[in-house]
């Protein structure tokens, strides 16, 4: 019987091209993905802040060679179980989900007839 020891996934990388937009390097490296993509944007920038421009608005920088999040870890941290991965309690229909709210966070909310 062989044992391989567990280690760290292979990291994937991107090299930014110029006319590439965080938006279009989403959809070539995750095409498939779930998940929002503002949770897909928030990894992208948290792993890689020497890639954009410091001043607003942040714009990626030619040349440089992003680290493409592990999609399987963000699938796991944004799950919550019993619902679809990047559902964030926001039906798709447009209204929101009251299930997981409770009374107080509701008080305050307008009613129309």
């Amino acid at each position: 019987m062989w044992a391989f020891a567990a280690g760290p996934a292979p990291r994937s990388t991107y090299q930014v091209v110029s006319g590439d937009t965080l938006d279009k390097v989403i959809r070539k490296t995750m095409p498939d993905s779930p998940l929002r993509v503002e949770i897909l944007r928030n990894a992208f920038v948290q792993q890689n802040p020497q890639a954009f421009t410091k001043s607003p608005p942040r714009a990626l920088m030619a040349g440089a060679v992003l680290n493409v999040p592990n999609h399987d870890d963000l699938l796991r941290s944004y799950t919550v179980p019993g619902q679809a991965p990047g559902n964030s309690g926001m039906s798709r229909g447009g209204g929101y989900s009251t299930a997981d709210m409770n009374m107080s966070e509701r008080k305050n909310w307008v009613r129309f007839p």
